[in-house]
Formats: C-alpha cells, sequence, structure tokens
C-alpha cells in the first residue's frame, strides 16, 4: 500500500498544537486547505483566538452516512532532551516506526482516516461522509461540543460515526465515565507538643480513606461486561503547612471512573455523603465537607449495533472496553452512536519519542477505507 498517510501526519505533526495554551487553527487550516483540493465542503469553525474546529462533509445531501472524527491538539512535549529520535515537532520515519508529538495521539490516526477517503472520492457516494477534527481534547476546551451545539455535525449528517483515538484498531464501544470531587477534612490547630488539644486533620484523612476502600469493595459487585467496575481513587492530598502543628485542614481529590448506571452526579454525591455521614456518627470530632464534584457519563454503544456489526466484520475481532474518556460520547449523545477503532497504541501516547508503527497506520487505513465502502458507496 502506498501510505500517502505517513506524509500527512508528518505536515500534521510539524504544527505545534501542544499546550495549554494551545493554536490548533493553522493545523486546522493546513487540513482545510488539502481536504478543498479534493472536493469537500469544509467549515473552519473559530471556537477562540488561535483555536480552530475543521469539519469537511463529501456527498451532501445524499443522506446521513459516516463521521470519521480525531483531535488535532497534542499534549505538551515536556523536556527536550528527553526526545532522542527527533524532535517533538521534528517527524522523521525510522525502522517503521513514525515519530513525532501526536504520531499515536492523534495526527497518525487522523491522517489514515484522511487518505482512506481520499483514495475513494472517484466512486459515486450513496450517502454523506463527513470528517471532523476538533481542538481541546487533550489540552482543555472539549470544543467537539462546540461542532455539536452549532448543528455543523447531526443525525443528518451521520447515522454512526468512529473516532480514531489509538486502540491497536481494536473496536471500543464502551468505556467509564469521568468525575471528581474535593473533600475538605477539618481538625483543630494546636501545637505538635499537645497534640491532645487539637484535631488533626491528617489522621481524619486516613479514617475516609479507609472508608474509601470500603465503598470500592461495594462498587466492585457490578461489573460491566466489557468495563469491569466504578472506580474511586484518591489522587492527592493536601493536608498542613508546618512540622509543629497539629494540621487543621487536608484536602483530598478523588477521581471517578463509572460504568454505565454509576454516572448522574447525585449518585457519585450520596456516597460521599454517606461516608461523612458513618464518621460523624462514630466520631464525634470528625467534620468533612464535599468541596465540589462533578461526573461525566460513559459511554455505552450497544454492541448489535450496526457501526459495532461492521467493524467485527471487518476486522474479525469482538469489542473491547477502555477506562479512558473520548469524544465519542458527545457523539453519541447528540444522536450519532460512535464508537473507538484507530491505529497505534495507548501507551505510546503522551511519552518522550511518541510513535506508531506504519503496520498500524496501514491497518487503519484499509480499515476506514472498507468501512467508508460499506457505509457510503
Amino acid at each position: 500500500m502506498d501510505l500517502k498517510a505517513v506524509d500527512i501526519a508528518k505536515e500534521l505533526i510539524k504544527f505545534d498544537t501542544s499546550g495549554p495554551p494551545t493554536q490548533e487553527q493553522p493545523c486546522a487550516e493546513w487540513i482545510k486547505a488539502y481536504l478543498d483540493d479534493l472536493g469537500f465542503e469544509t467549515q473552519l469553525q473559530v471556537v477562540e483566538p488561535g483555536r480552530a474546529n475543521i469539519i469537511a462533509k463529501y456527498g451532501v445531501g445524499k443522506g446521513p452516512g459516516l463521521v470519521l472524527s480525531g483531535h488535532i491538539d497534542v499534549v505538551l512535549a515536556g523536556d527536550p532532551e528527553l526526545w532522542k529520535i527527533s524532535g517533538p515537532f521534528e517527524p522523521v520515519v525510522k525502522d517503521g516506526f513514525l515519530y513525532g508529538r501526536g504520531s499515536c495521539d492523534m495526527k497518525g490516526p487522523d491522517a489514515c482516516m484522511i487518505q482512506a477517503a481520499e483514495e475513494l472520492l472517484d466512486h459515486d457516494f450513496k450517502k454523506q461522509l463527513t470528517l471532523a477534527f476538533t481542538a481541546g481534547e487533550d489540552t482543555g476546551g472539549w470544543f467537539v461540543d462546540r461542532v455539536i451545539s452549532d448543528k455543523l455535525v447531526t443525525p443528518k449528517d451521520a447515522s454512526f460515526g468512529v473516532i480514531g483515538e489509538p486502540s491497536m484498531m481494536e473496536i471500543i464501544p464502551a468505556h467509564k465515565g469521568a468525575g471528581g470531587a474535593h473533600v475538605m477534612i477539618h481538625g483543630k490547630a494546636a501545637h505538635s507538643s499537645r497534640p491532645e488539644l487539637g484535631i488533626n486533620a491528617i489522621q481524619k484523612s486516613a479514617d475516609f480513606l479507609l472508608e474509601l476502600r470500603g465503598l470500592q469493595k461495594m462498587l466492585n459487585q457490578k461489573q460491566h461486561p466489557l468495563l469491569g467496575p466504578t472506580t474511586v481513587e484518591c489522587t492527592i492530598i493536601n493536608g498542613g503547612f508546618k512540622e509543629n502543628i497539629i494540621p487543621d485542614q487536608s484536602q483530598l481529590a478523588l477521581n471517578f471512573r463509572f460504568i454505565p448506571g454509576h454516572e448522574a452526579p447525585e449518585t457519585s454525591k450520596k456516597w460521599l455523603i454517606g461516608i461523612i455521614k458513618k464518621l460523624s456518627e462514630k466520631d464525634p470530632d470528625f467534620n468533612a465537607e464535599i468541596m465540589d464534584h462533578r461526573a461525566s457519563i460513559p459511554l455505552d454503544v450497544p454492541l448489535d449495533s450496526p457501526v459495532v456489526k461492521i467493524l467485527k466484520d471487518i476486522l474479525g475481532s469482538e469489542p473491547v472496553g477502555a477506562p479512558y474518556y473520548t469524544e465519542a460520547v458527545s457523539y453519541t449523545k447528540a444522536g450519532i452512536p460512535t464508537v473507538i477503532c484507530g491505529p497505534g497504541s495507548i501507551d505510546q501516547a503522551h511519552t518522550p519519542d511518541e510513535y506508531i508503527s506504519l503496520e498500524q497506520m496501514e491497518q487503519g487505513v484499509a480499515t476506514y477505507k472498507e468501512l467508508i465502502k460499506r457505509v457510503c458507496l
């Protein structure tokens, strides 16, 4: 296969779209010009100064078909000394791999979508094909939601979709929702030589964390067939400010990963309120409050949906779940069932000397091309 996607990916990687602060617009403009030349109807959606999504449609008016989508922002490159093969924005191919920031996550997959579409444009399209490349997935903003809210991609454009996040071409119709909370544990300051005069907020935090472990045991009793259980972890603790003072405050940052059925904000907040109530009843010195709380819904596209069935037939593999969060939720909420399936390994994302194998890119192009054929031609 002539892997034109490598050349396209190289051009995309050369644009420093890392952040924050992030400037995706020049990269989006390059994609727009490329797809304009191919005959797509394109729209550059500027969402903030220097930040833009690009939407491209082919076969407009021929009925809802397929949306292939990916983001064009990338995480910061970090210490340049850790990049040994090439500079993060100086893409290079070596020993069967394309190196550079975003090669895997996810300018390489984006390029595979573009090549797959380009190779089929001499055919008569019976359904519309939409390519959507978005800003702010990795770097803040989540501007795919602007695509949805401004109705640039709707169920009139696409019956279903695929996000090309690196999955080693595994089909991912389900992933967990994400959420978090900050809990403030209140104590009473005192000199550390007289601890009996104070209430140690850090020690009270330890009591809270033990109860959090019990909550996880309860959550383990409900398992999703692809995702396992909802999980909750304490990921940050901030408490105390001087060695000889009993700490009067300790703040805990909690991270939730929800399976379907647990995503409602009031559900996880109720769990935390229950822990605080239980500890307060056992210990009159325990005092805590939930400072903030948030939750986002998981992805759970039915296994018998057309997009899953078609990809299973193309790839000959069974669907799997993922613990991370993607833009597929935004499309699915908008009435376009969307799954993840993309070349490259998520293990290489966000790392120095990030890379994607050319073999994976070749499989990505072939899969997207066959998917477009079956849906749009």
